[in-house]
């Protein structure tokens, strides 16, 4: 049977071709508005997800819609997992393709907002130009991770080995596979009172909306620093912007696309604040990773008939007839 893929936003080249040589047909390639959603999903047996969202009303209309695989980690960016499952349809994501091109990303990050690199670069650019002034050195600095999964992992090992900082975390859940060298600590409170940086790592929840905000920046020692590579609806934003103008931060960063959340384009203000647009998870073997594994996954699931390897809507699942 040629089960029909809908790519709004297609992966790579040669993971197109291979779902081709294996009889899936593509629909819609490249075609990502609202109304192509609502034509093409309907037709469609699997679709990939990388920036687009599917709304349940969408769901319910697409009666052929067997698998939503979502390319990257994000799968909270693309679907209601709840949605699919009472209606059968698999959720599958990548966890493994981009995590250590976001964790290289984060440490970049860290290292231009504590050595004031865009600051200078802007300001010697300016006719009066720009003077140094002191920052805060890296070895034995402190760096808190919120959340201990893949990318904070990476981040703290490169951090760790590479700048010697000291790394404690923090995660909901018990876990004994974190590395020695992450110190855990029993609350997001007591991480960030214990950071010269704070990271976040914590999954984009809409219930999540705010988490990090005005309470957490006072805990931390003046002229400390924060960064973001998760997702923008963790933190308010007017807290942070507050944080940075009054100097209980020294700096932050962000790689959120400020275009999709207007309540944080204010941030981009404030010469304090770095921002890139939500482009940390893009390198060609990252793209290369999780592109390979939306092919395993969707072969697996479509051809073999076996749920994913990474399903990540088992909780209130219900078959198809």
């Amino acid at each position: 049977m040629g089960y029909k893929i809908y790519a709004p936003k297609p992966i790579y080249d040669e993971g197109m071709q291979a779902l081709k040589d294996m009889g899936f047909e593509f629909i819609g390639v490249g075609k990502g508005s609202p109304e192509d959603l609502k034509t093409y999903t309907p037709q469609a047996d699997v679709v990939i997800a990388r920036v687009h969202f599917w709304e349940d009303e969408l769901l319910a209309a697409s009666k052929n819609l067997k698998m939503v695989m979502v390319h990257g980690v994000g799968y909270q960016d693309h679907i209601v997992c709840a949605d699919a499952a009472k209606r059968g349809i698999y959720v599958s994501y990548s966890p493994y393709g981009n995590f250590d091109t976001v964790a290289e990303g984060c440490a970049a990050l860290t290292m231009a907002m504590t050595c004031n690199i865009c600051q200078y670069n802007a300001g010697v650019r300016t006719p009066e130009g720009i003077r140094a002034f002191n920052r805060m050195e890296l070895q034995g600095a402190t760096i808190g991770l919120l959340g201990v999964g893949n990318i904070a992992r990476s981040y703290a090992q490169k951090m760790y080995y590479g700048m010697g900082c000291h790394i404690v975390g923090y995660k909901r859940t018990p876990d004994d596979t974190v590395p020695y060298f992450i110190k855990m600590l029993p609350s997001m409170d007591e991480v960030f009172r214990a950071s010269d940086i704070v990271s976040l790592h914590i999954p984009g929840e809409p219930s999540y909306r705010g988490l990090i905000n005005k309470h957490h920046f006072s805990l931390m020692r003046r002229g400390s620093y924060f960064v973001n590579t998760a997702r923008n609806v963790l933190v308010n934003n007017d807290d942070l912007y507050d944080a940075l103008i009054s100097g209980q931060l020294a700096g932050a960063a962000a790689d959120v696309d400020y275009s999709e959340y207007p309540d944080g384009r204010k941030l981009l203000e404030l010469p304090n604040f770095i921002n890139t647009p939500h482009a940390m998870a893009f390198s060609d073997k990252s793209l290369k990773r999780s592109g390979d594994n939306c092919v395993h996954e969707i072969c697996r699931t479509m051809l073999e008939g076996k749920p994913p390897i990474h399903w990540i809507n088992q909780e209130g699942f219900v078959p198809r007839n």
